[in-house]
């Protein structure tokens, strides 16, 4: 085990085991407790086999997929990507925010009362009461932090999750970064995907490709996303900014407010985070 997890020096844990990259905080009256963090491990093994035995049918799109016969966490993922309502969603679009949640719950439940499970920048937050942690918000995923907001407990935020354009995971989208607040990771990392695919206008400065040729074992291999976007026209950005506020608005049961960024122009909804 010691060869997937290594302690930082601030006390948080860093987890390297299979596709997840996972960094846990722990804390208790504001003190560090890495020997918790990092006996949540033997429940990331067992979430990522129980995820693995259920893949033949998370990979199918909801609109489509039967998956009356999941159970635990493979169930968690289908009902966070039906609840948004987008057929051509996989269960697979919240699978690294359902991992997280799993892991922030168990390490909440074993006393801590701040805890951070960062799942490859989809992050499952549980704060106790008074608790509070201060997050940077990114207008571009694999650029700086442009704002940096105070979540506290009585906020109700449960999970933090971006979606868009230089991130890990594949978007269908024009949009820098979507970010979505909810009250579970597994929540906020479907929505984000979702809204953020909701950005893309169609342009001859927008690129794009099938799935399946950047990715060949991707469960959207055969929709199209967006490889890259040039400077776009000022009504091109607003059309972006309109689709995604649109949807915002018609997520509001998954969400507790959002932000997106298209080439450096701003939307918060339905009100900024301080």
């Amino acid at each position: 085990m010691s060869d997937f997890l290594q302690i930082l020096p601030d006390g948080r844990v860093f987890v390297d085991y299979g596709p997840v990259s996972m960094v846990i905080t722990a804390r208790r009256q504001g003190s560090p407790i890495p020997a918790l963090a990092q006996a949540a491990f033997p429940l990331i093994e067992s979430s990522l086999a129980e995820i693995s035995a259920a893949l033949p049918v998370l990979r199918q799109p909801s609109g489509t997929g039967d998956f009356s016969g999941l159970e635990g966490l493979p169930r968690v993922m289908a009902e966070a990507v039906l609840a948004v309502g987008e057929e051509t969603l996989t269960p697979m679009a919240a699978v690294a925010g359902t991992v997280a949640d799993a892991v922030a719950d168990w390490v909440f439940a074993q006393g801590a009362d701040m805890v951070a499970v960062n799942n490859g920048g989809d992050v499952a937050l549980r704060l106790g009461p008074g608790q509070q942690m201060r997050m940077g918000i990114l207008p571009e995923l694999d650029g700086k932090i442009s704002q940096v907001v105070t979540l506290r407990a009585e906020d109700g935020v449960g999970g933090v999750c971006t979606s868009g354009l230089g991130g890990r995971s594949l978007t269908r989208g024009i949009a820098n970064a979507v970010t979505v607040f909810s009250g579970r990771c597994a929540a906020a990392d479907a929505c984000a995907t979702h809204i953020a695919n909701c950005s893309y206008v169609e342009s001859p400065r927008v690129h794009t490709c099938l799935a399946g040729e950047v990715e060949p074992e991707s469960d959207i291999a055969a929709l199209r996303i967006v490889r890259q976007v040039e400077p776009l026209e000022e009504a091109e950005v607003r059309q972006g900014l309109e689709q995604v506020r649109r949807e915002m608005l018609r997520q509001q049961k998954n969400l507790l407010c959002a932000a997106a960024d298209i080439q450096g122009r701003r939307l918060w909804f339905p009100e900024p985070l301080s």
